[in-house]
């Protein structure tokens, strides 16, 4: 294993980063390309560097030729550590338990960084990243986690199973441990308890995607004693903004006068064993009574399409963002039937882009979502009462134009890249005062 020096937290003679000079920010995320985490990881990365700041991100897998994305590279360790940990994993369902390039991950940072910004830090079987690993760095340099599911909060999943609180108490005796990321035995008050005990020992600013996820965490034992801030996703309005609706369906090649329903993420690809969110959608679909044609976006659309009874497109997965907006503009409605969301990309982005937006009231997307201002929200579960606002919008043209112009607006407002990096820098500039003060206090 090649030895490195332990690179410290910027020093630079009393000027305060943020204010005085450009920031060096390092954000880890587990990948640079996939869902909501991965577009508002690289979203932040890139308004940061608009603003004159300096941002690097580090991910456990690299998707993208991006030149300022950095994959966390594996170096040897000792014989026989790795193998016996990931042993231990599969016989006791301890979950990322030995990840020793992440828990040197000072070694690969460029020098002088001021923060260090957790994204995600769970992904797939193995993962990248090591909680153990957390009162180290956080340690060595000012430190934020933001939190985007209940992954930190749980013994192992993001999403926990329909009304499972154990969380709040230990985890243990896992109702569904088939959840992602699935383990294969019951280590789940294990792994709470370690949590709590990494983050008892680290010094780490936390905030989260929603209002609704804050005040979860602050239910959950792990994150006693530490401040919680919400700070919503930032969406980039260079891509997500108003567009002509006849000239984006022309384009497209979408019938000009139907009434056009959008589904994607949850709606179209679903999260749940049994009944889920592609379930309350089609019900939705099938009971508004006014025929729309829906446009399903997602890997796994042709078989959403496929169970739809009426007239639709199935639109393979879309990376282009601008691509993605132009659909959003094409359609009068987005139908949202998520039973989990601790934020609500696509509503936000549906709204940035002055589209109404009929949905479920979980999680974050009352925050998102203003009942009768800028879309309709149905009770959680309620799919009639979904195809019911979903008949409102399509017979009331011009409230669904009030709503999408109110919503773009209050959107634009709230969620734009240059606002929510504004706001973290802000939390950066002060996690550097607070380390600095402790310091010289010492």
């Amino acid at each position: 294993m090649t030895t490195a020096q332990v690179l410290e937290p910027a020093q630079h003679s009393g000027a305060i980063p943020g204010r005085d000079r450009p920031l060096k920010v390092a954000l880890v995320n587990a990948a640079d390309r996939g869902g909501g985490a991965e577009a508002s990881t690289l979203s932040l990365h890139r308004a940061l560097l608009s603003l004159g700041h300096e941002s690097h991100v580090f991910v456990g897998t690299k998707l993208t030729d991006d030149d300022s994305v950095h994959e966390i590279r594996r170096f040897r360790c000792f014989p026989g550590v790795l193998r016996g940990a990931r042993l231990l994993e599969e016989k006791l369902g301890w979950q990322y338990l030995y990840h020793p390039w992440f828990r040197r991950l000072d070694r690969l940072l460029p020098p002088g960084i001021d923060v260090v910004h957790f994204q995600t830090l769970w992904s797939g079987k193995l993962g990248y990243a090591d909680v153990g690993a957390l009162p180290r760095l956080s340690r060595l340099f000012p430190t934020l986690m933001t939190l985007r599911d209940l992954w930190m909060l749980t013994g192992h999943c993001g999403y926990p199973a329909l009304g499972c609180e154990r969380w709040k108490t230990g985890c243990g005796q896992c109702p569904d441990l088939a959840l992602a990321p699935a383990i294969p035995r019951d280590g789940t008050r294990f792994n709470w308890n370690r949590k709590r005990r990494a983050m008892a020992r680290s010094n780490i600013r936390v905030t989260t995607v929603s209002h609704w996820l804050a005040d979860r965490v602050r239910e959950c034992p792990i994150f006693a004693g530490k401040a919680i801030h919400a700070v919503h996703n930032g969406i980039d309005e260079l891509h997500f903004h108003p567009r002509p609706r006849a000239e984006m369906r022309r384009k497209l090649g979408l019938p000009e006068d139907a009434f056009i329903v959008l589904l994607a993420g949850q709606s179209v690809e679903g999260t749940s064993h049994g009944r889920g969110a592609v379930d309350y959608a089609l019900e939705a679909l099938n009971s508004c009574g006014v025929n729309p044609f829906v446009l399903a976006i997602g890997r796994s659309a042709a078989r959403f399409i496929e169970r739809w009874s009426g007239k639709g497109l199935a639109v393979p997965f879309l990376n282009d963002p601008s691509a993605l907006a132009e659909h959003y503009a094409a359609s009068d409605v987005t139908l949202v039937a998520s039973l989990w969301e601790t934020f609500g990309r696509i509503p936000a982005e549906a709204q940035m882009c002055g589209i109404p937006v009929a949905g479920f009231a979980t999680g974050g997307i009352p925050e998102i979502v203003v009942h009768h201002e800028t879309g309709l929200i149905a009770e959680r579960l309620n799919a009639p009462a979904l195809g019911a606002a979903l008949r409102t919008l399509c017979e009331q043209p011009e409230l669904r134009w009030r709503m999408g112009t109110d919503g773009a607006k209050r959107a634009a407002a709230m969620f734009s890249n240059a606002t929510i990096a504004q706001t973290f820098i802000g939390h950066y500039g002060e996690v550097v005062a607070e380390r600095r003060a402790a310091k010289s206090g010492a």
